[in-house]
């Protein structure tokens, strides 16, 4: 055993070397100098703060000894396990665990400064950390563990070990099932989370596949991705040499894993294309190296005994270890030779070249920019109850105004409520169960929960967390509801009463459903709705009275609730009930803030908040929460369960006997869980003969069903014949899929457009079905819904005419969204399937012609699958892609390659460029200008990336010359007015993508003083850019080349446009008449620095006047902006003028 090394885990988290000796020394009884540790760091485990150790032992008899011994009381080896050993050691609370396999997520190193994680996944029949090491009779350096932390200070190196033995294995797992396994160790471990920090991989030969195919499962839900990027070695990506490994396998269950390795593996093919795709969608950083010597094959000796002994050959080629990138002279610097045989080019010495070359690339995977990046969640809003910290916004006006009742009576309240509410707000409260009789009347009655003291006497938050499907949010529903709640928050005593407000997020719903603008939207209309006095508060932050639903943008309802909290003026009272926030469409992190934020509020006498919520028991809740008062549903529903079983199945004609004996195994198997439980007696009504069953019959029948959920729908599944199970993965999936409520027809339709690939068939799978009523589908999805996913898709009726389709549970979404699912479902044909429910959804309305509606699962299928909807695309008429956005910046939209511009659609331009490589060279359609009018929609990233792709691949400037003044122009929202830039409704980051889209332009050679043509009010006005641009696009104008001065047609500067602009809707102060059209928006910021800056470059005032520009002086002077140099530089003292002018014609006196 000098040769093994061990892995020690559990050890306490604050042990170092010398104490882990110590303990094993201790222990084992050995000697202190016999063991040696490499390397110790804390574990990544989320709930046991833990360290791991690497260590050798120099005495391998003593220890071999040791181990087998079985006598030792406090060494145990777990049954059918040789590679791991139990160790008791006195003063722990927890054994250690020593183990020679390193299965799982092993840490090598504890960085002082932690930026960055790398993991490294080892290859076919290899050891998690010995196939890293060199070959040898040592085994006490291994250049992960020993170089890496040296080289690259700031990342922590990680071992993944999972089983790739090759003989004489029992595993069937294939390709998919080790991707899942991967998938499940990331998530567990945070290391996938959008808080995670940025991740790369080192991948050898299998472990690359698995990679690959992990990465697209990860796709699959269209997250945030941390993976920055990974190098390949020897990755088998079109297969390899694997006919000896066939033979060593034979008859064995591995033997369709080895199978799938073929050189002409089409799962491979497909594979390679897919993962393609997303990774350049995702932008990841990808290095492949490949073997440049031959390996010794596996052969088999007389004694069939199997070695690696036989005949040399290249186990991996060139061409398939490098994705068919090795005879491309442009891929050089993303391929790298390693001359070492396939086994051994990742076996790196101390002193080996090839590694310098590794850890350099490693590095500009993680820090491309040579530093750690800031990085930014841009999509996520933040969540922060302090207005100071909030961005003022041009619709707010300042400080609340002290207003008469005649602001919250009549006409101003609906203004209010009008446009705030959301047209969904009640959905969810209203489509979640009653509780079932008197169940859950136990959350009043016991003490030990303290709810009821907590609604009487309590403060901050309470915690009500439980199992998917125990019942949270049906209990939710019941104490918003139920009377005693009311009872319990109102003080008798007191002339104040609570206001109440519930929110229900909703994963499966809407996006106002599971946002958090649908949370304050909900809230906040709820309480003015109950105290009509506070709109006062809300009213006052406009100064229009023409309020719509877009005016009420995130930091403005952010602001709007500040308000009202913070407010002395009106006594408030709040209790918020807020279910399900696990179902929150966003960080988990940021909800649990703003809770924390709410729950930290002071108590005063006229003021106190609380807030009831429930979700999941998970790990982030638990950090957050820990502490709060809580307790956990599934621990008090027993009787409840009895109670709904007993009145469910007396239904079913049971005797009482029966009954009697059979409900508590029921609620035994239900392990707390309602939703177990309704499922079972809904099957058990399917069974015509129940009633006619004994005991022991009714005992067998119900000892097949799995107790936990997702076994429960597997079983489900796998009850579904198998010639019925691609309708059963189009249903599922276009059901979770659906970013908004889709009806049964819309639904059907999609499930049969499923398989087809152009637009010809699908209207003819679709055929006559168009012309059926609703009622008919809704019969019809019903019925399908038990045929082919045993009752897992279900029809809700919303009101009159109004049906919608969605999933049973959250927890189906999760199991329909797992990354076994499609295996589960399609078998061997998951591997050779590459659409999901995107691809499924964007081919029906691709073929309605429903353009706007298409847009985002167009876009997710590509991000999703990675691959394009290219062949569809191209077979649609071009009159159902026409897109156009009226006014100056009118667009039409009329061909697959302008669509795809139009709608970011990166992948289908790159696949279309392989068959036409001049497609964008010779194209004649204004292909930026579609780019530019896309951002109207706003299609984020997407849009500057697919303007870089359209430049680079051969597009030219001057084939499009409209663009860069569509581009300006878009930054404003209102295709007539300048007066409303774009982040009047967006978010900041909207902006940021314009002026990013501008910038590319310029520095790809737009002319800075290109005529921009405007057209306001039937009027053509000639403009330049300097004329409209924001202040951060400014400098790069002027760095660029563009003049100081130039004249719009009105004969204004750009100083003058700038002196003009509106401030936060305020007034304009030109000196002239005709000033409405270019009166465009800035902050007072802006506006200061962008007139020092055409200040400082020369800039000139052709008609904006003294007087009016003294007003403007004034309002920078009372937000505490100097000026001084304005004054000076603009308006100079008369005489100093006059002595200017006079030097430049007399002479100066030397008196």
């Amino acid at each position: 055993m000098d040769r093994k090394v061990f892995r020690l885990q559990q050890l306490p988290d604050d042990a170092d070397e010398h104490a882990v000796v110590g303990m094993l020394s201790t222990t084992l009884g050995v000697d202190r100098s016999t063991i040696r540790v490499f390397s110790l760091a804390l574990s990544i485990h989320p709930l046991r703060p833990s360290k791991v150790a690497t260590l050798m032992f120099n005495n391998a008899v003593q220890l071999q000894s040791i181990l087998e011994d079985g006598r030792r009381s406090n060494l145990t080896k777990p049954k059918g396990n040789d590679e791991e050993w139990i160790i008791e050691v006195d003063g722990l609370h927890h054994p250690l665990i020593m183990d020679t396999h390193f299965r799982g997520l092993t840490p090598m190193h504890d960085p002082a400064s932690h930026m960055a994680d790398c993991v490294a996944i080892s290859g076919l029949a290899s050891h998690p950390l010995g196939s890293w090491q060199p070959k040898g009779q040592s085994k006490r350096f291994m250049w992960i563990r020993d170089s890496l932390p040296r080289s690259l200070p700031n990342v922590r190196p990680i071992l993944y070990g999972y089983d790739t033995t090759l003989l004489k294995s029992n595993s069937n797992q294939s390709i998919l099932d080790l991707a899942a396994g991967l998938v499940s160790q990331l998530r567990a471990h945070g290391l996938i989370s959008p808080t995670s920090k940025p991740l790369a991989f080192l991948a050898h030969s299998l472990g690359g596949l698995v990679l690959k195919q992990a990465f697209l499962s990860l796709a699959n839900r269209v997250d945030h991705q941390t993976i920055k990027g990974a190098i390949f070695f020897g990755v088998p990506n079109f297969g390899m040499k694997h006919s000896h490994f066939l033979a060593a396998v034979g008859g064995q269950p591995n033997a369709r894993l080895v199978a799938d390795l073929a050189p002409e593996s089409t799962y491979l093919r497909l594979l390679d294309e897919q993962f393609t795709g997303v990774s350049y969608l995702q932008n990841t950083s990808l290095f492949w190296c490949y073997e440049t010597q031959t390996s010794h094959i596996l052969v088999q000796n007389p004694n069939g005994q199997w070695s690696q002994t036989g005949p040399r050959e290249v186990l991996v080629t060139q061409e398939s270890a490098t994705r068919g990138l090795y005879r491309d002279t442009l891929n050089s610097d993303i391929i790298f030779p390693i001359n070492e045989d396939h086994s051994s080019m990742v076996k790196f010495s101390e002193s080996d070249h090839v590694y310098v070359v590794i850890a350099h690339r490693l590095s500009k995977i993680l820090f491309p920019g040579g530093e750690m990046p800031v990085r930014l969640n841009e999509g996520e809003p933040k969540i922060d109850m302090d207005t100071s910290k909030l961005a003022v916004h041009p619709h707010i006006s300042g400080p609340v105004k002290d207003l008469t009742r005649e602001a919250y009576e009549g006409e101003n309240y609906d203004i209010i409520s009008n446009s705030l509410r959301a047209s969904e707000r009640d959905h969810r409260l209203e489509e979640i169960e009653e509780r079932f009789k008197n169940t859950f009347d136990w959350i009043y009655d016991l003490e030990e929960i303290g709810f009821s003291n907590w609604l009487k006497e309590g403060t901050g938050l309470f915690w009500i967390n439980g199992k998917p499907g125990s019942g949270k949010s049906t209990l939710m529903k019941s104490i918003f509801k139920d009377k005693r709640t009311f009872e319990l928050l109102h003080d008798w005593t007191s002339d104040d009463t609570y206001t109440r407000a519930a929110f229900f997020f909703h994963y499966r719903g809407t996006p106002m459903q599971k946002s958090f603008e649908g949370l304050l939207r909900s809230i906040l209309s709820q309480i003015i709705s109950e105290r009509r006095e506070l709109c006062k508060f809300l009213l006052s932050m406009f100064k229009h009275r023409s309020l719509t639903p877009e005016h009420w943008t995130l930091p403005i309802l952010q602001k709007a609730l500040h308000i009202i909290l913070a407010q002395d003026e009106e006594p408030l009272h709040l209790c918020l009930f807020l279910d399900a926030i696990d179902e929150y469409d966003g960080r988990k992190e940021s909800i649990c803030q703003f809770l924390q934020d709410l729950g930290r509020i002071p108590r005063t006498k006229s003021k106190l908040v609380k807030v009831c919520f429930s979700s999941r028991p998970w790990d982030v809740f638990h950090r957050y929460f820990q502490d709060n008062p809580k307790f956990s549903i599934q621990d008090y529903t027993k009787t409840d369960i009895n109670d709904y079983c007993l009145g469910s199945l007396a239904k079913q004609g049971l005797s009482p006997v029966l009954l009697e004996r059979l409900i508590p195994r029921l609620v035994e198997r239900s392990r707390g869980v309602f939703l177990w439980v309704k499922l079972v007696v809904n099957d058990f009504a399917k069974n015509p003969g129940i009633t006619a069953m004994s005991e022991a019959e009714l005992g067998r029948l119900l000892e097949p069903y799995p107790t936990e959920l997702d076994s429960y729908y597997t079983d489900i599944i796998e009850r579904i014949p198998f010639s019925h199970r691609w309708k059963t993965y189009a249903m599922l999936e276009i059901a979770v899929r659906a970013k908004y409520q889709i009806n049964p027809r819309d639904f059907m339709h999609a499930v049969n457009c499923s398989e087809s690939r152009t637009y010809q068939e699908a209207i003819q799978a679709i055929g006559g079905l168009h012309r059926q009523e609703m009622e008919h589908f809704v019969r019809w999805v019903s019925h399908e819904s038990k045929k082919y996913c045993g009752g897992l898709v279900e029809v809700i009726h919303y009101y009159p005419d109004h049906y919608y389709i969605q999933v049973l549970h959250q927890t189906v979404e999760d199991f329909v969204m797992s990354t076994n699912f499609k295996q589960l479902v399609l078998g061997d044909k998951a591997s050779i399937t590459a659409e999901n429910g995107c691809s499924f959804l964007a081919k029906y309305w691709l073929m309605r012609g429903e353009t706007a509606t298409n847009v985002f699962y167009t876009r997710d299928a590509e991000k999703t699958t990675g691959r394009s909807l290219k062949t569809f695309l191209n077979s649609l008429p071009t009159k159902l892609l026409g897109v156009s956005v009226p006014g100056n910046r009118s667009l039409e939209v009329a061909s697959p390659l302008a669509y795809a511009a139009f709608n970011g659609l990166r992948l289908y331009i790159a696949e279309s460029l392989v068959d036409k490589p001049d497609l964008l060279r010779d194209s004649s359609e204004k292909l930026l200008s579609c780019v530019a009018g896309a951002s109207v929609f706003r299609l984020g990233e997407d849009i500057v990336q697919t303007a870089e792709l359209i430049l680079d691949r051969g597009f030219k400037l001057g084939q499009d010359p409209t663009a860069f003044g569509n581009v300006m122009l878009n930054m404003y929202d209102d295709e007539n007015d300048l007066n409303i830039p774009i982040n009047d409704y967006q978010d900041i980051t909207v902006m940021s993508l314009h002026l990013r889209l501008a910038e590319l332009l310029i520095n790809r050679g737009q002319d800075p003083d290109a005529d921009i043509v405007y057209v306001f009010n039937k009027e053509t006005i000639i403009l330049k850019a300097l004329h409209v641009t924001p202040y951060p696009l400014a400098q790069l104008l002027l760095d660029k080349g563009a003049s100081v001065n130039p004249l719009c047609s009105k004969k204004m500067t750009p100083l003058d446009h700038c002196c003009a602009s509106n401030i936060y809707r305020g007034h304009s102060f030109t000196g002239i008449d005709d000033w409405t059209w270019f009166c465009r928006q800035m902050t007072m910021q802006d506006l200061y620095h962008m007139i020092n800056l055409l200040i400082d470059r020369g800039g000139e005032l052709r008609k904006i006047k003294k007087s009016p520009m003294s007003i403007r002086f004034m309002e920078l002077e009372a937000e505490g902006w100097p000026t001084e140099k304005m004054r000076a530089s603009l308006f100079p003292p008369l005489r100093k003028t006059i002595m200017s002018k006079l030097k430049d014609v007399l002479p100066l006196s030397k008196a």
